[in-house]
């Protein structure tokens, strides 16, 4: 799991993406905490985009885990928040228990 800082922008964004270049091309779900997060901007917004195309070019899913809510609220007004694959608690809840039930 990857997590976000409060303020997450153009300059945090370079840090980010050294973080996540090797995870991103996995295979794997990766789990970003949003759930400090107060304020993102385009560029922070866009880059996660990005960072979710890149999963799944990759067999992968990128999955935005717990929100707050100024984080919510930003991507919602940018029309990016159901992009971006969010899960709060009950759906990841939701998700272990199908993922258990296949086995």
């Amino acid at each position: 799991m990857v997590e976000l800082p409060e303020r997450f922008d153009v300059h945090e964004v370079a840090r980010f993406e050294s973080l996540i270049a090797s995870l991103s091309t996995g295979g794997e779900v990766l789990v970003i905490d949003a759930s400090q997060v107060r304020y993102m901007d385009r560029t922070a917004m866009d880059y996660l985009l990005q960072a979710r195309l890149r999963c799944m070019d990759h067999g992968g899913d990128l999955v935005l885990w717990a929100p707050s809510v100024a984080a919510r609220v930003i991507l919602e007004l940018s029309a990016r928040y159901e992009a971006l694959n969010p899960l709060d608690e009950d759906d990841w809840q939701d998700q272990a228990a199908l993922i258990e039930d296949a086995a």
